[in-house]
């Protein structure tokens, strides 16, 4: 289901993290479109450099990042795998699984600061981007207002 403003690729970002939060007793985050286009243009410049995984300027908003490599084939060509939003958010969701709340903690040597920015109660607007890089890989990048992932702070 989209919601106002989602459009093309980002349809469903928004319902896919509040599915999670809504399961955590979290309030719902609200798309943003100025977020969206702030995301858009992270993504965009994330593309012209190779796709490269480099965080955003700390402090402003928090941020997820996603890449995916190209599909392959054994001609020798490239294509842009068929990847939604469903597919990213689940992606980050999936680190949920290493996070224990009771110490406020991820299990040593895993991540989970992508599942805990999701579900960063003070978080209440989201803005996601994508861009296709020039070997036909993917990125994107959703950002958080306010930012979350503290440290020494719960997320929820």
């Amino acid at each position: 289901m989209a919601t106002a403003g989602e459009s093309g690729k980002m349809q469903g970002m928004t319902a896919a993290h509040n599915t999670i939060r809504n399961q955590l007793g979290i309030a719902p985050l609200v798309w943003s479109d100025s977020l969206a286009e702030y995301a858009r243009d992270r993504a965009i410049k994330l593309a012209k450099k190779g796709c490269r995984m480099r965080h955003g300027p700390s402090g402003r908003y928090g941020e997820n990042l996603y890449w995916a490599s190209a599909v392959r084939w054994s001609n020798g060509k490239r294509q842009v795998q068929e990847i939604n939003a469903r597919h990213v958010a689940d992606s980050w969701a999936q680190e949920g699984n290493d996070y224990n709340a009771l110490s406020k903690k991820c299990r040593n040597g895993a991540i989970c600061g992508h599942y805990t920015q999701m579900i960063w109660r003070d978080s209440k607007e989201l803005g996601c981007g994508m861009a296709v890089c020039t070997d036909k890989g993917q990125i994107w990048v959703c950002n958080y207002n306010p930012p979350g992932n503290f440290i020494g702070q719960a997320p929820y």
